[in-house]
């Protein structure tokens, strides 16, 4: 018989594979706009993991550094309705979450081209890429995409580690509204703005 923690740590996991397969949507909605995305100049930096998940995906975690690879995002491509390529680059390990570069924009390692490929069903597989780096993903790649009708935006901005530990909280709060809702705790407790 499961135990009450077991069944929130199963709302919790069913709510990041919710939230994990809506930014996958995102972006192959805004890919199979656009077939393809040149990135380099975009500046998305991403962590992929390269083994089943430590920390559940939840965020950008540190201690994952064991498991994961720093990459910069170079092009993207539609595969199909499930899935999208990312052609990456290694970049200097570790420099994000890395206090004594605080700030500091990790460099590109002299180091081949890589093909990651990212599907709606890939929270359960290697290599796995965490929230929210997808989040930051998705977000430059609809703003492309929709380019011809949302206000013209830079968006070469490199979000550097206070801006993704920012975005950490907002993601937090996000997966609670989901667990709440999974739970059909009333409507009204959650603000509306």
């Amino acid at each position: 018989m499961m135990n009450e923690n077991d069944l929130d740590s199963e709302k919790v996991l069913r709510a990041i594979d919710h939230f994990y397969t809506t930014q996958v949507s995102i972006c192959i909605a805004a890919l199979g706009r656009m077939r393809s995305a040149e990135l380099a100049d975009k500046n998305i930096i991403l962590r992929a993991i390269m083994c089943d998940m430590p920390d559940c995906g939840i965020c950008a975690d540190p201690t994952a550094e064991d498991y994961g690879v720093d990459f910069w995002v170079d092009r993207a491509e539609y595969v199909d309705d499930l899935s999208f390529n990312l052609y990456v680059t290694q970049a200097e390990e570790n420099v994000l979450w890395n206090i004594e570069k605080k700030g500091q924009k990790p460099g590109r390692l002299a180091a081949p081209q890589q093909r990651i490929t990212v599907r709606t069903d890939g929270i359960s597989r290697p290599p796995y890429i965490p929230l929210i780096y997808l989040t930051v993903l998705s977000s430059k790649l609809m703003a492309m995409a929709m380019s011809d009708v949302l206000p013209e935006t830079d968006l070469s901005t490199y979000y550097d580690e206070r801006m993704m530990a920012a975005m950490s909280e907002h993601m937090a709060e996000a997966l609670d509204r989901i667990v709440a809702m999974q739970n059909g705790e009333d409507d009204a407790q959650i603000p509306v703005s």
